[in-house]
C-alpha cells in the first residue's frame, strides 16, 4: 500500500500545474484513436493539449485523454474510474493532486515544509492509493506517473514541498523511478508481472526558465511539454508498456 501512497503524493506535486487555471472544463480532449492507452490528470496535460499531440507524433495514435484543467485528486480518481471501464485498457498515463494543495488553506510555500502541508500530501496519498489499487485490480494495466518539476519565480517556494516528497517519500516506497533514461532500481513490477508502475522524475529534464515554463511560472511551454513527452515516451518504451 505504501507504493500507492507515493504515487499519489507525486500526483499532488504534479498537480501544481493546475492551479492557475481554476477551470473544471476540458477544452483539449482530442478525438481518440487509441482507447487502450488513456491519460488522466490535470492541466499539465489539458491546458495546452501539447503532450497529447506530441505523443501522437511518436505513436501514430491519439490516446484517449480524460485530463481536465483544475481537477483535484478526487476528480482525477473519477477520470480513472471511467477509464477502467474500457475492458481492454492496458496503460494509464497520469499525474494529479496539486490543486488540492494550491486551492487549499495549508501553507506549502515555506521551508521547511509545514505539518499542514504534509497533512495535505498525506490526504492526496490516501486518495492516490485508491487509484493505484483500482489500476492494480484491473491488471495488466500499466501506469506511467509523471512527477512534477521545479517551478519558478513567484511559485518557487513550492519547490521545498516538491523536493520533500522526492527525498523522503518516493525512494522508500516506489519500486522504480525513471530518470535520466534509466530505472533507479531493477524492481519494476508489482504483483509479479501483472502491473508495471513507474514514477517519472521530471526535474532533470525541465529548466527553471521561461524556455520550459510559461509566464504563469507553473505550466509547461510547448518546448517544456516536448521534454515531458519525451520522458513519458522513453519510460513507456524502456518499460515495455503498451503504447
Amino acid at each position: 500500500m505504501k507504493l500507492f501512497r507515493i504515487l499519489l503524493t507525486i500526483g499532488a506535486l504534479a498537480g501544481l500545474t493546475l492551479a492557475t487555471t481554476g477551470c473544471s472544463f476540458d477544452f483539449n480532449n482530442p478525438t481518440a484513436t487509441e482507447w487502450d492507452v488513456q491519460i488522466v490528470g490535470d492541466s499539465v496535460f489539458d491546458l495546452s493539449g501539447d503532450i497529447q499531440k506530441q505523443l501522437k507524433v511518436k505513436s501514430g495514435k491519439m490516446y484517449k485523454d480524460r485530463s481536465v484543467s483544475g481537477a483535484k485528486i478526487a476528480a482525477i480518481n473519477s477520470q480513472l474510474n471511467t477509464a477502467v471501464g474500457r475492458t481492454t485498457l492496458k496503460t494509464v498515463i497520469a499525474d494529479g493532486g496539486a490543486n488540492d494543495i494550491l486551492q487549499g488553506s495549508a501553507d506549502c510555500d515555506t521551508d521547511p515544509v509545514t505539518q499542514g502541508c504534509i497533512d495535505v500530501l498525506n490526504y492526496v496519498g490516501d486518495q492516490g492509493e485508491v487509484m493505484l489499487n483500482t489500476m492494480y485490480a484491473k491488471s495488466p494495466n500499466n501506469c506511467a506517473w509523471l512527477g512534477y518539476y521545479h517551478v519558478i519565480n513567484t511559485q518557487a517556494e513550492k519547490n521545498e514541498a516538491i523536493d520533500y516528497a522526492y527525498t523522503w517519500i518516493y525512494p522508500g516506497i516506489f519500486p522504480s523511478t525513471f530518470t535520466n533514461g534509466s530505472y533507479s532500481k531493477p524492481a519494476l513490477f508489482l504483483g509479479g508481472t501483472k502491473f508495471k508502475a513507474l514514477f517519472l522524475d521530471s526535474r532533470p529534464y525541465m529548466t527553471m526558465t521561461s524556455a520550459d515554463i510559461k509566464s504563469d511560472n507553473i505550466h509547461p511551454t510547448t518546448a517544456g511539454s516536448q521534454k515531458l513527452t519525451n520522458l513519458i515516451w522513453d519510460a513507456m518504451v524502456k518499460g515495455s508498456m503498451y503504447r
